[in-house]
């Protein structure tokens, strides 16, 4: 399946599983089966190296070295959780022309980097509710929001192992292109700095510990 999630982009196909179906849909179908809901997010979660594949015969046997989860700082005039940590992805917009299609537009704004597969749907969805949102028409002046969490790959990222010493080297080589109206650095962390959050609040702020949560399922669906 071709999708160019930016006019500056030069159409990628992208592997979508069978499994992810359900999200090539437009967000007005999706909306329709889904009434309860007024908007939907998507989120992203970058690994490097690229996911470990059971029968991936291009994998070193000696290859130790722990995977690297791709995290975003917000802006520090942001209005919403300045300078908080978190991973790419956004709001799914009309104009898309599917839920998966807007995840890869997101990513490609936020990150400059190019979605090349779906890997999985990570846990469950995450649901909230606010106060009434501009552009949005709600009788009960709420909008309930519905956020799914995919991971994925990219075409920057090549799923070859290397060594801690290499890795650092190569993650720093790494093009990751940041709109600076919305991010203000980017880093690429393990699982032990991510539960690290979780269970203590120690070393990054993430933008909530409900998201590092997610991050730790994420790194467990790899080890399957």
């Amino acid at each position: 399946m071709s999708m160019q999630p930016g006019s500056t982009m030069k159409p990628i196909s992208i592997h979508i599983p069978q499994a992810l179906q359900a999200f090539t849909v437009p967000l007005g179908s999706f909306l329709e089966k889904n009434t309860q809901y007024d908007r939907l997010v998507c989120s992203a979660f970058v690994f490097a190296p690229a996911t470990c594949r059971r029968h991936d015969t291009h994998r070193s046997s000696k290859a130790t070295t722990p995977p690297r989860l791709l995290l975003l700082r917000r802006s520090s005039t942001d209005t919403a959780f300045p300078s908080l940590w978190e991973v790419p992805g956004g709001s799914i917009d009309k104009d898309d022309p599917s839920i998966l299609h807007g995840l890869a537009r997101e990513v490609f704004e936020e990150t400059g980097l190019r979605l090349t597969r779906f890997v999985r749907l990570v846990g469950e969805a995450i649901k909230w509710t606010t106060a009434e949102v501009e552009g949005i028409a709600n009788k009960s002046n709420d909008i309930k929001w519905l956020k799914f969490s995919f991971e994925i790959e990219v075409a920057e990222v090549r799923g070859a192992s290397e060594t801690d010493q290499d890795v650092e080297k190569y993650l720093r080589s790494l093009p990751v292109d940041l709109d600076p109206l919305e991010h203000q650095g980017y880093a690429w962390v393990t699982e032990k700095e991510v539960r690290a959050f979780y269970e203590e609040g120690l070393r990054m702020a993430i933008v909530s510990k409900e998201q590092a949560g997610k991050m730790l399922e994420a790194f467990e669906s790899r080890k399957v």
